[in-house]
């Protein structure tokens, strides 16, 4: 599951079941994003995700579907 907060700007804020194991896993598929999960209770299994161009984002989706 993955929920996803509403933004404004070029990252996402999203909030995952294990966050540590879906960022490993992102990397382990060469993808990149900055694990929050430990840095402030609020942002408990948070992981912020920049908005790339089409063909990142994309791989990132396809990422996510294999890792989640």
């Amino acid at each position: 599951n993955l929920d996803v907060y509403p933004s404004s700007t070029n990252f996402l804020l999203a909030r995952v079941a294990h966050a540590n194991d879906v960022h490993q896993g992102l990397r382990d598929a060469g993808i990149l994003v900055k694990n929050l999960h430990g840095s402030e209770p609020a942002l408990e299994n948070c992981l912020r995700i920049t908005v790339g161009t089409d063909d990142e984002n994309h791989a990132l989706i396809a990422a996510l579907q294999s890792v989640l």
